[in-house]
Parts: C-alpha cells; sequence; structure tokens
C-alpha cells in the first residue's frame, strides 16, 4: 500500500490482502471482523488515507465487541473508544477488529475466532505464549493490511507481537495515551500499544493518540500525580527529533542476555538471537553510544530473584491484599463500568463464567500445571462477574495508597537507579526465545513456550505494574528460525520523548526491519475498474451494493453475486480470479476453511467500491445466507 496510491486503491488494496492472506492462503486469521463502512470511511485530517485495525478489545460502535471471548460473543459497541474517536477525528480507516486470546489473558492461545499464524514461519508463535493478546494487531500490520494497528498491553501483550512480527511499539507512561474504551483486565497496568512498521511512522500516528482524559483510570485515581504526562503529550505533538548516538549511555542487564552474575541467573537466551544482540551492541557502540552492563534491582527485587534484595513487599511497595483486589472487585467494577459506557449497558451477570476463557482439557496449559509461569494471575470469573460493583469513591479510596506505594517503588528503585549510574535508558533484546506453534498440544513445546524469556517478553510483570515507558524495534530475524526479534528500550517515568527519541536514533543504524515472505497476492484483476478518477483525498469512497450467496451443491458451489447494473462497468473478484458472470461454480476444495471469503467490486465508470463476506451453508436446493452490505452512498 504505497504512499501513491489514492484512498480509494489502498482500501480496495487492503481488502484483497486480507481475503488473499488472511481469510485464504496462509490464512493467517488476524482480522476476523471488518468493518462494513470501511470503503466509505475517509475524512479529512492528517491520517486520511491511512488504514488501521483495532484489538477486539476496544469498542467501535457498530462492531463486535467479544474481546475474542466466547462470553462476549453478543456485545456490540455502543459508542467509540476514546483512542477509535482520535484517529477516526484525523481521517484514518477503520478496516476492522484484530484476533486475541480470550479477554487478553495469553497471546497464543484460540480465541472466539481461533487462533493467529505468524506471517513469517507458521511453526512458530507470533507472540510469547502467556502475554501476547495484542497479536492480531501486529500480524495485521506485518502482513500488510494496514498502515498501523492499535493493540494494549497489561503485560507485554503489546510488545511481545512487535518483536515477533519486525515492528515498532511504544508502551506509554501512565496518563499519556487514554486506555478508556478499552475492556480492562488490569485498569492500572493496562496501556494502548501501536503498532506501526517504523519508528517515525508510530511517531506520527502517537501524535493523534496521545491526549488526557477525564475517563482515564490514571486520570481519575487520586494517589498518583500523573500531570506530567501533560508535557509529554504536549512535545509528542510537537514532533520528536533523534539525537545523535554519541555519548547516549545505554545500560543491558546481565539477566537479559544470559549472563549470571552472584546468585541471579541469566535467562537462557537462544544462540541466533544472542547473534542479533552482539550486532546491536556493536552498531550502538560504533555510533557512539556507551554500552554497559548493569544489574537490574528493581526486576531482582520484584520477582525475588536474589536473596539479597529485599522484596517488594516487604519494603511496603506492594502492599497486602492489593493484587487480590484487581483480581477480584476491582475487575467486577472496571467490568461494569465499561458494560454500562461502551457496551449499550450489558449486565456483568448475564456473562456466563465458563465461557470468558474456555480451555480445553486437553491443553498443555492444563495438563502441564507445574509449566505455569511464576507470578501468573488466577482469575475467578464466576466471582467477578456475580459480584457487585463498588462504588467509584470506595475502588479510588483503596487504590490510592496501594498505587502510590507502586510509583514509590518504581521512584526509589528504577528512576533514581538510573540517575546514580547515569544511564539515558536500559536495552535488552525484547525475548530470549520463541515457543513453537503446537505449544497448545505438544508438551515438550509448552515447555519451551513457558520458560523464562519465552513465555512473556522480558521485563514479564514489572514494567507494566510500575508504569515502565518501553519502546521495542526490530533488530532482525533470527537465522534459524526465520522470526524477527526486537529490541526493547525502557526510560524513566513520563520520560518518553527522549525514550522515543534514542529509539528513532537507533532504528537509523540498524538493518532495514524485516517483511515476512507472504504469497504474492499480484496484480489485481480489478485493476482495469481501478484506472478511473478516485475521490479526493479526504472524500469518502462511493459504496455499491453488493450482495453474494453460496449454495453447496453435491460437486461443487454454487455462487451468485449481484450489484448494480446502472453503474457501467463493474469488476468482480471472488477467490482472487475475476468473475466475468454474475453465477459461477467452484470445486469445494477451493473454498477456505478458516473464515469468509470475499466478493470485492469496483465501478470503473464512477469509482464506486463495495464488498461482502459469503458465509458458506450446506444445504441440497435452498440458500441460507445472503451477504447484503449497505447501499451505495
Amino acid at each position: 500500500m504505497g504512499p501513491e496510491r489514492t484512498a480509494a486503491e489502498r482500501r480496495v488494496d487492503a481488502l484483497r490482502r486480507v481475503d488473499a492472506l488472511d481469510r485464504r492462503g496462509p490464512a493467517l486469521g488476524a482480522v476476523p471482523v471488518l468493518n462494513p463502512d470501511f470503503l466509505a470511511e475517509v475524512g479529512p485530517g492528517p491520517l486520511s488515507g491511512r488504514v488501521c485495525t483495532f484489538k477486539d478489545s476496544f469498542a467501535v460502535a457498530g462492531l463486535p465487541l467479544a474481546a475474542g471471548s466466547p462470553a462476549l460473543e453478543h456485545l456490540v459497541g455502543g459508542r467509540n473508544a476514546t483512542v477509535v474517536e482520535r484517529v477516526r477525528g484525523a481521517g484514518a480507516g477503520v478496516l476492522g477488529k484484530t484476533n486475541m486470546p480470550p479477554v487478553a489473558i495469553g497471546g497464543g492461545q484460540p480465541g472466539l475466532y481461533g487462533r493467529t499464524r505468524s506471517p513469517f514461519n507458521p511453526d512458530f508463535l507470533a507472540a510469547a505464549w502467556h502475554s501476547g493478546s495484542s497479536i492480531g494487531s501486529g500480524v495485521s500490520v506485518a502482513a500488510g493490511f494496514c498502515d498501523f494497528g492499535i493493540g494494549e498491553e497489561t503485560v507485554s501483550s503489546g510488545r511481545s507481537p512487535a518483536s515477533n512480527n519486525g515492528l515498532v511499539a511504544y508502551t506509554p507512561s501512565w496518563g499519556v495515551i487514554s486506555s478508556s474504551g478499552n475492556l480492562p483486565l488490569h485498569p492500572y497496568r493496562d496501556v494502548v500499544v501501536p503498532h506501526t512498521t517504523t519508528v517515525h511512522g508510530l511517531l506520527e500516528i502517537a501524535k493523534h493518540l496521545v491526549g488526557e482524559d477525564d475517563q482515564d483510570a490514571w486520570h481519575r485515581q487520586r494517589g498518583v500525580d500523573v500531570s506530567a504526562a501533560g508535557a509529554v503529550i504536549e512535545r509528542l505533538r510537537e514532533g520528536v527529533q533523534a539525537p545523535p548516538l554519541q555519548g547516549v549511555r545505554l545500560g543491558v542487564p546481565h539477566l537479559y542476555v544470559g549472563e549470571s552474575v552472584g546468585d541471579v541467573a541469566g535467562i537462557p537466551i537462544r544462540r541466533s538471537i544472542r547473534t542479533l544482540w552482539e550486532r546491536t551492541e556493536q552498531l550502538l557502540r560504533e555510533a557512539g553510544a556507551e554500552v554497559v552492563r548493569v544489574r537490574l534491582p528493581v526486576v531482582e527485587s520484584y520477582e525475588r530473584r536474589s536473596a539479597s534484595s529485599a522484596s517488594f513487599e516487604s519494603q511496603g511497595f506492594l502492599l497486602p491484599g492489593w493484587t487480590e483486589f484487581e483480581l477480584g472487585p476491582l475487575m467486577t467494577y472496571a467490568w461494569t463500568r465499561f458494560l454500562d459506557a461502551f457496551a449499550g449497558g450489558a449486565r456483568l451477570a448475564d456473562i456466563a463464567p465458563h465461557a470468558v476463557r474456555p480451555v480445553s482439557p486437553w491443553s498443555t496449559d492444563v495438563r502441564g500445571e507445574s509449566l505455569r509461569h511464576p507470578g501468573r494471575d488466577v482469575f475467578d470469573f464466576a466471582g467477578i462477574v456475580s459480584g457487585a460493583a463498588l462504588p467509584e469513591r470506595e475502588i479510588l479510596r483503596i487504590a490510592e495508597p496501594a498505587v502510590r506505594a507502586l510509583n514509590e517503588g518504581r521512584t526509589r528503585m528504577y528512576d533514581e537507579w538510573l540517575d546514580a549510574l547515569g544511564l539515558d535508558a536500559v536495552i535488552f533484546p525484547a525475548n530470549g526465545d520463541i515457543g513453537p506453534w503446537d505449544a497448545d498440544s505438544n508438551l515438550g513445546a509448552a515447555e519451551l513456550a513457558w520458560r523464562d524469556g519465552a513465555v512473556f517478553s522480558h521485563g514479564n510483570h514489572v514494567l507494566r505494574r510500575l508504569g515502565i515507558p518501553t519502546v521495542t524495534v526490530p533488530m532482525g530475524v533470527a537465522s534459524d528460525i526465520g522470526v524477527p526479534v526486537g529490541a526493547t528500550l525502557a526510560g524513566r517515568a513520563w520520560g518518553d520523548v527522549r525514550l522515543l527519541g534514542i529509539a528513532a536514533a537507533l532504528e537509523a543504524v540498524l538493518p532495514p526491519a524485516p517483511v515476512p515472505g507472504l504469497p504474492d497476492v499480484g496484480a489485481a484483476p480489478l485493476a482495469h475498474a481501478q484506472e478511473i478518477c478516485s475521490p479526493e483525498q479526504g472524500e469518502p469512497v462511493r459504496r455499491i451494493e453488493v450482495r453474494a450467496t453460496a449454495v453447496q451443491r453435491e460437486s461443487s458451489i454454487e455462487i451468485s453475486v449481484v450489484h448494480p447494473s446502472d453503474r457501467g462497468p463493474v469488476g468482480v473478484e471472488l477467490l482472487g480470479q475475476s468473475m466475468e458472470d454474475e453465477r459461477i461454480r467452484v470445486d469445494p476444495r477451493d473454498w477456505p476453511t478458516r473464515a469468509s471469503p470475499l466478493v470485492i467490486a469496483v465501478s470503473a465508470e464512477t469509482g464506486a467500491a463495495g464488498f461482502c463476506e459469503i458465509e458458506l451453508e450446506f444445504t441440497d436446493d435452498t440458500v441460507l445466507y445472503d451477504g447484503a452490505e449497505g447501499s451505495e452512498r
């Protein structure tokens, strides 16, 4: 989707790629929900013509709001999440919603819409096994379906898909980007995470994501002063310049490059990832950066990795009962508030707890209990959905000392530590290994996928729990498995601008970001219909009403497509081929098994376009599905 193409052509191209690569072919499964108004959704603004996706946990008015969970399949967005409103206001078009495991718990596990495959190597995971729930967002960008994706992170769910898909990801400081309108998992840990192919692209998008919001959890709480977010927002809107790397001092934790120090064992790192990391260090030094090895006391203390480090609990930074409160009453309150505001007042009590995050009894997550990563959150969904939400004033009263303590812990054990060592940031490989695709069914694969350094991105719970901003930039591809790996920069709280500048400078010295070797979608059979005078940038694409039906016969599938006959010649594409007639038969073996294929139509004379999905029903002589979508606008 090159920048020289018109808005109309870019949108048709996005649909063709989704059909060829997400629904058929490698069947990546990244964008299961398409926006029926996508072709007409082109507005004026700095992002006019840009295509984006949103993780299924974000409310988009009129689109399903399942958050990957069978229990929420009936929900529909009643209004837009704050970030959806902001990017639409800037002129971007929403292609659809991206795949995720149920309610963002996990990474590579199946949700309501199945699993998402890696566009680089289908034999390996496109995100960390237990924290990479923005997996669909990452794959949607890497596969070229959109210009940027909006994910979310509670542990490493945004960083991990970026690393495994050769993308840039930014996790902001508290209060910089509003999470309002995203189904909460942990309101005081969740952050919005944009996915882009370059740091420059991320900075252009971030201008339109940032902003204070009185509905955001961090702007409603009273325990931490987040006014510093205002300066970050202002600077990001002005633009960020990459500083020279000469003199920049970066700390590399021994822990994350496989080096043991004292009683702290280094996390194992795959040899091919170590090779990428060594090259990255060398390039940084050649550019003039000072790169030094460090211990990471905040992680050693929080995760109790060293007997000589006092725990967060003993120092009063993690208050007794706070985690249990997060996993119970806080979730009941947050989900109730979310449903009231963004899902048309749907009732929490109507959600079936057993269907929130169903797990097959044959899954390795059930069979291999001993493989669970230390610190894994365990949710009591029956208690969460049946409980009565506490009043907001009571929630804020309980949260106030807890978030204040966590803020104090970060300040003393991380921000002041950076100052003491004269560090501009910490940098490390985003992950030490990558789990195999069959981690859900193969205990050997699961053992690797659950291993420290692979189950989450490096940093585990610490970064989001304490509000430490990060930027992840692609280092290259692990040579033995063909999957990308990123380098993560972590900075001071509300030091986002400096951190993003260093990330831009780092990107400039690294090799170009990897691109997956996906099948060539080829020249569009619709090309003759696209050689038209397309609408001006910022104007909506006129839409053709397209209807399609598919009937399974004894040895073939009969497909009928209907579109207006008074709009002149219309090019129609189905299963990657031009439809010369309105009724055709196809071999059932050519029909995709993963998801419904698309019919795409473009008028050669008016520039109008349309699409619809076709559901196949098995029947002798009747059509049970009519894939109608809208009318010409």
